[in-house]
């Protein structure tokens, strides 16, 4: 996953999982967490989620509330919630 982000070293990808609302199942996808409320998602699936989701990512797999605030071919970035 490129970032294009200089001066800083960037964690590496963690598993983590996409929830819609009202769909009986996650997809699995990679995710760097940039700061504390913004995650790039790597995923074959990034021009067909909605603008809002739930991410869940390794540790503690606990679904957040995130927002799209750039959609690119298979990578997204996201605005977490708590």
């Amino acid at each position: 996953m490129n970032t294009y982000v200089t001066g800083a070293a960037q964690p590496p990808p963690v598993e983590a999982e996409i929830f819609l609302r009202n769909w009986p199942r996650s997809y699995e996808c990679k995710a760097v967490l940039t700061n504390k409320d913004r995650a790039l998602i790597a995923t074959n699936l990034a021009r067909d989620l909605p603008e809002w989701f739930s991410l869940a990512m390794e540790p503690d797999f606990k679904p957040r509330p995130c927002t799209v605030s750039w959609r690119g071919q298979r990578t997204l970035e996201v605005m977490l919630f708590e």
